[in-house]
């Protein structure tokens, strides 16, 4: 009985080794394919790049809703940027940060067009698509007083 044991432990033994040399050879997983390329930096700036003419909604003194139309001169990077309002001199615009579809400025201190009799510092958070922006405006006026409002406009041609 003992010679038929082990000899069953031997031939399974056997199979086993044989089974195991026999499997194919483990192969690397393939790599993910890479994620589609986000437009470079340069391109988004480029993009971004004209005259747009821009709506902010705000707030007045007394608290009504008005419309202050300009002219924002957007360059391909972050330096020559101008902001135009009727009756105003140039206010160069700084670009405060720029990363994919969005933009960040400010400007100021000029005269305000909402609150006549203040100088005002604004503060605007820009998302371009094709030939359409919008985004947030916040208006920090000679007084203390800070008025948040939006921003839409379209690029001229």
């Amino acid at each position: 009985m003992r010679a038929v044991i082990l000899l069953s432990t031997v031939c399974l033994t056997g199979f086993a080794a044989t089974a195991v040399a026999q499997q194919p050879t483990a192969q690397p997983k393939p790599k993910p394919a890479a994620p589609a390329a986000h437009p470079t930096a340069a391109s988004a700036k480029t993009a971004v790049a004209g005259t747009w003419a821009i709506e902010s909604s705000v707030k007045t003194a007394a608290g009504k809703d008005t419309v202050v139309n300009s002219l924002v001169t957007a360059s391909a990077d972050t330096s020559g940027w101008v902001t135009h309002l009727a009756g105003h001199d140039p206010i160069p615009t700084r670009v405060a940060a720029m990363g994919g579809d969005s933009v960040v400025t400010e400007a100021g201190p000029f005269e305000s067009v909402a609150r006549p009799g203040q100088t005002v510092t604004t503060h605007e958070t820009l998302h371009f698509k094709d030939d359409a922006v919008w985004g947030t405006i916040e208006a920090r006026y000679s007084n203390g007083d800070l008025v948040k409002g939006t921003v839409k406009g379209t690029r001229k041609k």
